[in-house]
């Protein structure tokens, strides 16, 4: 028996409601039966996304409600478990096999992979695009092209491409990381930067912006923003900024130095960025009862302890990682008064010393916490019900981990 979808019942209000719907049953050519939508509506609503993407190809009707994004919502809604996004930087410096040694006289050039997978290492779909994947961020990679230095915006699951100008202005030039996000009010996305120059043979810093405004070629230009008001070293490593809402937030570099003085609880650690306002904020202070100790080290990090920025949830976390294995989550409550709380203090006997880089990447619905392991290259998964930590899939040698924000009936297949 065949069945077909009326176009008219294919609008988003029927397709995303599940009271009111107008439904007729509608016969097919053989004319051998009929199915209601609201019939139709819940068995595709069953069905794996990887499924439903292929049989937007049945007819006009069935493409739109598929593609409807209240029926995106609902099997999003029915399927919650969430995707990652893993990038793999490539390049030819390495000969290969049956080659002796690379030209040296000609550039070096990068490919990426840009890969979405579910919490079991299933690769639901590959993107192969030419440079490196400098950050990612709202189920986006930042790519820095081989060649130019340009800088697109790239989305996995469409392969749309948002482009910024080229990387490096005449009197300075340009740190690899260019953390962006979307303003809510516009849509557009904007990209930061810091630009190292020389003035006098003193080293200098400035930072600049640039609004993308949407997909294919853009006329946008780079434009300085105000220097930050209180001069706050930001530490503009990729662990140490995270983008929410619009927000950029940075660690200071000075954070640990100054934590064991008199009146650390004054300290400013954090350093934010409104994209759409295009100013700084004031600075956030850190958790008052969080020591970090300097033991002398140049960069301000003790050889066992270290602090990096996540975003959790729609939640600015401090990560807090020490010896013996132990990972603290601390959550901002109140940016103005300085609020925090240890959500989470995470001691697994099984973790190796000697890796450093862990990066929590989501907390699941029951509780556990998904967690990328570099060095291990493993997402592991650490339920504080019972305090273990367990294994669910390989990543392999990659650049760069986030969360795939967007739904798999976004995918095009």
């Amino acid at each position: 028996m065949i069945y077909t979808l009326a176009p008219a019942m294919a609008s988003s209000a029927s397709a995303g409601q599940g009271q009111g719907r107008r439904v007729e049953p509608v016969r097919a050519a053989t004319g051998m039966g009929a199915l209601p939508l609201d019939a139709l509506y819940d068995i595709l609503l069953r069905l794996p996304a990887k499924e439903l993407c292929r049989l937007r190809s049945v007819c006009r009707p069935w493409r739109s409600l598929l593609s409807d994004p209240a029926f995106a919502a609902a099997h999003a809604a029915r399927y919650p478990e969430p995707l990652i996004i893993v990038g793999y930087n490539y390049n030819d410096s390495a000969p290969p096999p049956e080659s002796d040694e690379r030209d040296w006289t000609k550039p070096r050039r990068y490919q990426c992979v840009i890969s979405v997978m579910d919490l079991t290492g299933h690769v639901v779909k590959n993107l192969r695009v030419d440079g490196h994947i400098a950050s990612m961020s709202l189920s986006l990679a930042c790519v820095k092209r081989t060649g130019d230095g340009s800088c697109r915006l790239v989305n996995p699951a469409t392969g749309a491409v948002h482009h910024v100008p080229e990387e490096d202005p005449p009197y300075g030039y340009s740190d690899r990381l260019c953390p962006f996000g979307q303003v809510a009010s516009t849509r557009e996305f904007k990209v930061l930067r810091k630009v190292s120059y020389s003035l006098n043979g003193n080293p200098r810093v400035l930072y600049e912006i640039c609004t993308v405004a949407g997909t294919g070629r853009s006329n946008a230009q780079w434009r300085m923003i105000q220097d930050h008001p209180h001069r706050i070293d930001i530490d503009w490593r990729d662990k140490a900024s995270v983008v929410i809402d619009g927000v950029v937030y940075f660690l200071s570099k000075n954070y640990a130095s100054s934590s064991s003085s008199a009146g650390s609880e004054e300290q400013d650690w954090i350093a934010s960025f409104d994209l759409d306002a295009e100013r700084w904020r004031p600075n956030i202070r850190g958790p008052q009862s969080l020591t970090v100790v300097n033991n002398g080290n140049d960069n301000g990090l003790a050889v066992d302890e270290e602090l990096s920025l996540t975003n959790l949830n729609g939640s600015l976390v401090i990560v807090h990682l020490q010896s013996p294995p132990c990972m603290n989550l601390w959550y901002l409550l109140d940016s103005e008064k300085g609020l925090w709380v240890r959500q989470y203090s995470i001691q697994v006997e099984e973790w190796d010393c000697s890796l450093s880089c862990f990066t929590p990447l989501i907390v699941l619905d029951d509780g556990r916490i998904v967690i990328h392991v570099e060095g291990s290259e493993m997402l592991e998964i650490y339920d504080p019900k019972t305090n273990k930590l367990s294994s669910v899939a390989d990543t392999g040698v990659s650049s760069a981990v986030s969360v795939y924000t967007g739904t798999l009936l976004s995918l095009e297949w």
